[in-house]
């Protein structure tokens, strides 16, 4: 009795017999689901809300293929079907498809909130990384900065403490980063205390080498200072001798016109008896005169002798020291070159050793040989540093 009275209520509710179980259906789907609204933020009633669309889904699946199957015996009926159909779905998406808009609302946030927390963690490792590479760029950016510089960089990284927490699984990775920047910037200070104290000493050699080529300079002036003087005080002393042998030879003619005049006056009042005798008086004066004559000019050629002597050894003694300053002049300018050779071997990153061998041959020419070794010695080992 009661079976059949549901049949009849259900007939009413629909004119498609085959739709009545689906129709009967609505009152009770509308009594559970019409306005409901799930928390699906709370798991059980997630679960909730899908077993409901799933229910709705699944008769409004159901229908559809009841549809198809008794639409074949007529056009009329099947039109009707589909009409029936389509209005019973309309219900049932209105049913399902508030429920559906909460789901997929959920879904939307939780894939939302999924994103947000991918972005906060690619955000944070990203962070991380950049700290580490700062780390990583400390020694590069120190490369030619003074050693002072270099030394507080390096003291501040040897004072740096990672934080574990925040470094999170990079911890190892940023630990690493920090023993390589600390070994790497160490070698960069003790390269660049040995470059600054390279440059100091050919700082250093560079002034000696100024001052030895000002010494050489002031030896050469004094030297031609000296060579003038010699040439002007010989040319003095040739002038002077000069002189006074002029003066002997005015003298001597004097008293020989005096004496001749003296004999002219005698031999005007001498009787012509007498000529022979004054003839080999005169012969007798004459042959003194000569000897007097040959005597001094033994003497000035004697005084000239002696001058072209000291002359000579002066002009001696001024090749020696031109020659001793041009020596001095060309071992000092090899060994400027050498050091200079050294210095752009280190630099360019040239034959080192080859420069400094160089500059040990320039060296050689100097009198201080065995400090010269030692300063070439400390250079193999500054260049070699």
């Amino acid at each position: 009795m009661e079976s059949n009275t549901e049949k009849t209520a259900g007939s009413n509710l629909t004119p498609i017999a085959e739709y009545t179980e689906t129709a009967a259906a609505l009152a009770d789907l509308r009594q559970r689901h019409a306005g409901v609204v799930y928390d699906v933020t709370v798991p059980k009633e997630m679960r909730a809300a899908k077993e409901a669309r799933a229910e709705l889904r699944g008769l409004r699946t159901g229908l559809e293929k009841k549809r198809v199957e008794i639409k074949a015996p007529a056009l009329e009926r099947c039109r009707l079907i589909d009409a029936e159909a389509k209005r019973i779905t309309a219900e049932l998406v209105a049913l399902e498809e508030p429920i559906d808009v909460q789901i997929k609302a959920e879904e939307a946030r939780a894939e939302s909130e999924r994103l947000e927390k991918l972005e906060a963690e690619r955000l944070r490792v990203e962070a991380i990384q950049k700290k580490i590479q700062a780390i990583r760029d400390v020694p590069g950016s120190l490369v030619g900065k003074p050693s002072v510089i270099i030394a507080g960089q390096l003291a501040k990284l040897q004072k740096t403490v990672l934080d574990e927490d925040e470094f999170g699984e990079h911890f190892l990775a940023a630990r690493d980063a920090l023993d390589a920047a600390i070994s790497r910037v160490n070698l960069l200070y003790i390269d660049q205390v040995a470059h600054e104290a390279e440059q100091k000493r050919i700082a250093a050699e560079r002034e000696e080498l100024a001052r030895i080529r000002a010494e050489n300079e002031r030896l050469q002036r004094e030297a031609e200072e000296r060579r003038l003087a010699d040439e002007r005080k010989a040319a003095a002393e040739r002038a002077e001798a000069d002189r006074l042998a002029q003066v002997e030879r005015d003298r001597l003619a004097a008293e020989e016109r005096a004496q001749r005049e003296a004999e002219q006056a005698a031999r005007d009042e001498a009787a012509r008896a007498e000529r022979e005798a004054q003839e080999a008086a005169d012969r007798a004066r004459r042959e003194q005169e000569q000897a007097a004559l040959q005597a001094e000019r033994e003497r000035q050629a004697e005084a000239q002798r002696k001058l072209d002597e000291q002359a000579a050894q002066l002009k001696r003694e001024r090749e020696a020291a031109a020659k001793k300053a041009e020596a001095d002049r060309l071992a000092n300018l090899g060994l400027r070159e050498a050091a200079e050779a050294v210095v752009s071997a280190r630099n360019d990153g040239g034959n080192v050793d080859a420069a400094i061998d160089d500059l040990a041959a320039a060296l050689a020419n100097d009198d201080d040989r065995s400090a010269k070794a030692v300063t070439v010695n400390r250079t193999k080992r500054a260049v070699r540093a």
